[in-house]
């Protein structure tokens, strides 16, 4: 056992001894394990708690599950680990969604991710990229469903992923870990095909981190840092040929280059897919002082071309990529004021840098009166010699300041009070240029030198200040109250929508005894309109005049947990009302098409989350059960309800891409010093996202959508005999269906009212299969070899788990 471990288990023996209704029941030491492995979150409230205290649904992964699995990315953790929560590829970075929600391409804008108390969301587009999580060092994830901006502010509308680091005592020495997958290529119809010397994919992982604690200045002190590469290759593939429509002159409207047919879009995919990262991450910890730091580039490129991802770019080239750079840093420092009041200070800063490069070969033809420079959307502007590169960029920074105390009026944790002030300053900037290939010079970064409003750029300088205040309450020892309220007043949001920037949270829990758990909880959170929809205009893109309003959503949810023994469960309802959901929509379909960004009706959703857990032969055999049935259904405004009528369309119609049932099943057995564990996700049938423009129904017949997918994952686990302190993985991934429920392909179908008569659709694939294998090495004599017990590893962390938390802040 280790001396972290050693040390949670005296602290909960303490508590387990001085706990009369607990020393009545427990007649065994299977109760005490019971206390110890219970999980403790700090996400929710800001403040370590039991899960059970939390006033949320909330699903806990360890790092011990993540090297159990060989699971190296943060989507896989959440689609085979997780409850409530889902993460779909596309073929690029992945996009997440919770209980039967999902917002087509919003770059994971809806749910904040947290990583050590800094969000990592920039502040241009509020997108966050789940590849910069340092997998290397995770102590565990909290996964905190529902609103949860009554703390956190904007974006918390479908939950908050709250990544927690190991301290250096929890992750000594030198750790050396790589792991190699290879991918066979695929056909059209998305089957396995028998791989050539040139055509496998791959995906590999390598990773070095090294933690170590010590005294600095009389105070306890620790340092951990981490540096990762990860490198995905895709493996070959092919999508159907789909015939590209003509242009006013009879030829095809553009030209994809020479890796496609003359006068259509499809064929093999070689170049463009691919996803290449390097982070670096560092914290240091000096008694109260804390401070962190995360630095990632990722460069990666999807091979489909659809209205957003390739609209213009030549097909199956590595030139149509995207560069995103990520620095994060983040002091923080805990004073205990006095006996009952502790203060938190918390400076952070950030910087984001996001280009979308796309590579053209069409020319412009010459339009009379039309000065030459200026860049149309489709194709490159007239006066290059040669291609061109269509480049946006996005820029971010942004800067602040918290303050935070919390209050023990009692003394005992019974009546406490945390109130906070959130203060930041932040910078957006985009510009969209064109460049001719040979001789770099640039096009269209003028607005007034636009044709179809191709290309632009603008800065603003903005701001945001957010103040809450929560408080518990435990009049009886098995009832309790959190309620809070969070005021944000943003730079974004018009002052005559303050109030849908107000965000209240209030929860009523009951423990009728230790094993039993009762939850009713009402949270609401909104999303101001991130820089990219107020302000970019691109292509064909256009602000929208009018403005735009904050997204909101309310939920109201019970929840009720039982846990005995070995054994856990757990079950949720819940009903959520979104409105003023910000959307792309159409303005102009006809070419050349126009849209823009507009506040729509909303979203009504609601369903039921399931969880078990349990655990057999002395805790050597884990299983674990997660499920999510949901109903789901998107409003239409009323023009859309009027313009639809004859299509029998209703005034609600079925969201896109999210499956409405879904979960996970996981099983571990330890083997002597190794474990092997299989691991099963699972997502209904999804709505492909053109299957409505907006709301309005497609053309594309018949309605676009993809069948049930099931993954099966198995890792076998265990020490690597006569080397000391070496570990391996060995094991695989396979994905029953080919496709992911988005639509490729100049065939995107139209509005149907405008056109009644459409194309059928073609689907992104999915990367079918994956084997894998994996080394890890870890130098250092005070802790046990990767590899060893790691079954019993898999269950709650030392640090996510514990009897009664004590008085906490900021995460």
């Amino acid at each position: 056992m280790s001396s972290t471990r050693l040390a949670l288990l005296c602290a909960a023996s303490l508590a387990w001894s001085t706990t009369a209704s607990r020393e009545a029941r427990a007649e065994d030491v299977s109760s005490l394990l019971e206390i110890l492995e219970e999980n403790v979150v700090s996400g929710a409230s800001r403040s370590a708690e039991r899960a059970s205290d939390a006033p949320a649904m909330s699903s806990v992964i360890t790092g011990a599950q993540l090297k159990l699995f060989g699971i190296q990315r943060l989507a896989e953790a959440l689609n085979f680990l997780a409850s409530g929560v889902f993460a779909h590829y596309r073929m690029s970075t992945p996009e997440v969604g919770a209980r039967g929600v999902a917002l087509t391409r919003d770059a994971n804008s809806h749910v904040l991710l947290v990583l050590d108390g800094m969000v990592m969301n920039e502040q241009g587009g509020g997108s966050v990229f789940l590849h910069d999580i340092p997998i290397e060092v995770v102590d565990h994830i909290e996964v905190i469903l529902g609103p949860g901006s009554v703390l956190y502010g904007a974006q918390a509308m479908l939950g908050v992923i709250n990544v927690v680091t190991k301290k250096a005592t929890d992750h000594q020495g030198l750790h050396a870990s790589l792991m190699l997958g290879a991918s066979p290529p695929l056909d059209e119809s998305g089957s396995i095909r028998a791989p050539a010397v040139e055509s496998p994919g791959g995906e590999n992982t390598v990773a070095l981190s090294f933690g170590r604690g010590f005294t600095l200045l009389g105070q306890p002190a620790g340092i951990v840092a981490a540096l990762d590469m990860h490198h995905f290759k895709g493996p070959h593939i092919r999508f159907p040929k789909q015939r590209i429509p003509d242009g006013p002159d009879g030829a095809p409207s553009v030209d994809l280059g020479s890796h496609a047919e003359p006068g259509a879009w499809g064929g093999p995919v070689e170049e463009q897919w691919f996803r290449r990262k390097t982070g670096a991450y560092l914290r240091l910890d000096v008694g109260d002082l804390s401070a962190a730091a995360q630095v990632t580039r990722s460069v990666w490129a999807a091979p489909f071309m659809d209205l957003y991802e390739n609209r213009v770019g030549v097909y199956d080239d590595a030139h149509n990529d995207n560069t995103q750079s990520l620095v994060l840093g983040s002091v923080r420092y805990r004073a205990r004021l006095s006996e009952r009041i502790e203060g938190v200070a918390r400076g952070y800063f950030g910087y984001s840098r996001l280009l979308r490069s796309r590579y053209v070969v069409g020319h412009d033809a010459l339009v009379p009166h039309v000065p030459l420079g200026v860049i149309d959307p489709e194709q490159c502007p007239r006066g290059p010699s040669g291609p061109c590169r269509k480049e946006s960029l996005l820029l971010s920074r942004w800067v602040g300041l918290e303050l935070q105390a919390v209050v023990d009026w009692a003394g005992d944790g019974a009546f406490s009070t945390m109130a906070g002030v959130d203060g930041r300053l932040r910078t957006a900037a985009y510009e969209a240029v064109a460049f001719d290939d040979l001789t770099g010079k640039s096009y269209g970064s003028d607005p007034a030198r636009t044709r179809w409003h191709g290309g632009g750029n603008r800065l603003e300088d903005e701001g945001a200040l957010g103040a809450y205040v929560q408080q518990t309450l435990r009049p009886f020892r098995s009832i309790s109250l959190n309620a809070g309220i969070r005021v944000d007043l943003d730079s974004r949001i018009p002052l005559e929508y303050v109030a849908n920037a107000i965000s209240p949270r209030a929860a009523l829990i009951a423990e009728p005894d230790e094993r039993i758990s009762l939850k009713l909880i009402y949270s609401s959170a909104f999303r101001a309109p991130s820089f990219v929809e107020l302000y970019t205009v691109s292509g064909r893109l256009l602000p929208n005049p009018d403005g735009l309003k904050p997204e909101k959503v309310s939920s109201l949810e019970a929840v009720s947990s039982f846990r005995t023994g070995a054994y856990s469960i757990t079950a949720g309802g819940f009903a959520s009302t979104w409105r003023d959901v910000i959307e792309l929509q159409i303005v102009k379909a006809k070419a050349p098409s126009v849209s823009s960004y507009n506040n729509v009706p909303g979203i009504r959703n609601y369903g039921t989350n399931l969880g078990f857990e349990a655990s057999f032969l002395e805790r050597r055999l884990r299983v674990g059960l997660n499920s999510t049935f949901a109903v789901t259904r998107r409003r239409m405004s009323d023009q859309q309800i009027a313009r639809n009528a004859r299509f029998g369309a209703g005034d609600e119609v079925p969201i896109t891409v999210a499956p409405q049932v879904y979960g996970n099943a996981h099983v571990s057995y330890e083997i002597g010093s190794g474990a092997v564990s299989l691991a099963a996700a699972y997502m209904g049938r999804r709505i492909a996202d053109q299957a409505y423009y907006g709301g309005d129904p497609s053309n594309i017949a018949p309605r676009p959508e993809v069948p049930p997918q099931l993954e099966l994952r198995a890792a076998l686990t265990g020490a690597l005999p006569w080397v000391k302190g070496a570990g391996y993985t060995l094991g695989g991934q396979y994905a029953f269906s080919p496709y992911e429920p988005y639509v490729v392909g100049p065939n995107q179908g139209q509005p149907r009212y405008l056109v009644e008569r459409g194309p059928s659709a073609d689907f992104a694939l999915t990367n079918r299969l994956t084997l894998f294998a994996g080394i890890e090495l870890h130098l250092d004599d005070s802790s046990a070899a990767p590899g060893q017990n790691p079954a019993a590893a898999a269950g709650p962390s030392s640090r996510a788990t514990a009897s009664r938390a004590p008085l906490g802040a900021l995460p």
